[in-house]
């Protein structure tokens, strides 16, 4: 890979700029992002010739953005991933001549390419597919075998949930799907190559057909042909080991139940201050109080962050995690947070795939599917719980007590409904 941006032309850069932008209003997630303030700072050749491809990186209203430029011979064939998707971003001169510019991402041929550079290895003839382009980045899979994303924005130093999982990987931790590359460029991680494993679900996906099946046949969870509660108890194993391994990869603090509690109550009467107050708040009221009466400190960890049946992926081998998406501070730092608040993000997702699924089946509420859909979820939390606090080692980073640990957990849901509230808002 050959750095050739200090050899542009003012002409060349100030095309670059256009082509950057013509990509970002591809993009729904930019949409709000102003074209006027776009800045490139970094091109680098990853693959010379026709086709080639260019790897970019502009500064946005503060923010770093990252891109991946084709560029074919003009008439050449472009092998678009999505049907009827326009990916032309314009035109570019280099040593080469005349080019035609795609959003290398959405190219079959182009995203080969880069997969090829990213490992080292000879490209392969691998079905692509283009599973997902928003602003967490864009996710290729490749045949059955591997899978690339690559980051649209950019953080300084390493990205924290590629460290994570590269981290957990190196300490034997097997629950996740592993990274076979990582793509790092000017000290930043910008993309990273993971394994795809066999029989591969999306968590959502198994908790849906549960429901849907629930649903059509009317029957008490436990009898339904697609019972989750199995499932959940060892998706609650996994979660606690992962917990077990982040505390010794990454190591603890410890955070007072007082000091946690005010910081839940701040970001929840920020964003919407009914959850705590009238009728709908008594309870919550009532459980933050109890535990205010609690002399306790909790072990604090750098958790997955956002941890929901998405973020989890169901194998022929059993529970995986997919990918991390740990919190960090506004100097980047990461954040450390009660493992229970991993439990509680989880918690929340079972909550809201049963809404999901009733709101789906029953869009009008008048078949009265709730009850079996807050009987499932009823089901799943305990079966999640239980099988999270019996596992071996885990009830030194929670609190000891059975009925102070779900108290926790009620609480640090509030998070989720407060911000759900904020969005929609």
């Amino acid at each position: 890979m050959t750095p050739i941006f200090s050899d542009l032309t003012q002409t060349r850069q100030d095309n670059l700029t256009e082509l950057f932008v013509n990509w970002m209003a591809h993009r729904p997630f930019m949409e709000d992002v102003g074209g006027d303030d776009v800045r490139v700072v970094e091109m680098e050749v990853l693959k010379r010739g026709r086709p080639g491809l260019v790897d970019v990186v502009a500064e946005v209203g503060g923010r770093v953005v990252h891109a991946v430029f084709g560029i074919l011979r003009p008439g050449d064939d472009v092998h678009f991933l999505r049907s009827g998707e326009e990916v032309v971003l314009g035109v570019f001169e280099d040593d080469d001549g005349l080019g035609v510019v795609i959003d290398a991402l959405h190219d079959a041929e182009l995203a080969s390419l880069l997969l090829s550079v990213v490992t080292g290895e000879d490209p392969l003839d691998e079905g692509v597919v283009l599973v997902s382009d928003n602003e967490e980045g864009t996710v290729l899979t490749f045949g059955e075998h591997r899978s690339l994303r690559v980051f649209s924005w950019l953080a300084e130093g390493n990205d924290l949930g590629v460290d994570m999982m590269v981290s957990l990987d190196d300490a034997g931790f097997n629950h996740l799907a592993a990274p076979l590359a990582r793509w790092r460029r000017g000290g930043r991680d910008v993309g990273v190559v993971q394994e795809l494993l066999a029989g591969s679900t999306s968590g959502w996906a198994v908790a849906l057909t549960s429901l849907r099946d629930l649903y059509g046949s009317g029957v008490r969870p436990e009898d339904a042909g697609g019972d989750f509660g199995p499932e959940s108890k060892a998706l609650g194993t996994m979660t606690a080991r992962m917990h077990l391994a982040l505390d010794q990869v990454f190591g603890r603090r410890v955070v007072d139940l007082a000091q946690l509690l005010d910081e839940v109550e701040k970001v929840v009467r920020d964003a919407d201050a009914s959850l705590l107050e009238g009728a709908s708040g008594e309870h919550v009221a009532e459980t933050i109080s109890k535990l205010r009466g609690v002399d306790l400190r909790l072990p604090t960890l750098r958790v997955h962050g956002d941890f929901h049946l998405g973020r989890t992926i169901r194998t022929d081998q059993g529970w995986v995690v997919a990918d991390f998406m740990p919190g960090a501070d506004s100097a980047g730092e990461p954040t450390f947070r009660p493992p229970l608040a991993d439990v509680a993000d989880m918690l929340w997702s079972l909550h809201n795939v049963a809404a999901v699924a009733s709101l789906e089946r029953d869009p009008t509420g008048r078949s009265g599917l709730s009850s079996l859909g807050g009987a499932w979820e009823k089901r799943n939390r305990r079966a999640f719980m239980s099988a999270y606090l019996a596992t071996p080692g885990i009830r030194g980073l929670v609190p000891f007590d059975r009925d102070i640990a779900f108290k926790v957990v009620a609480v640090l849901e509030l998070v989720h409904a407060a911000m759900r509230a904020d969005r929609a808002g």
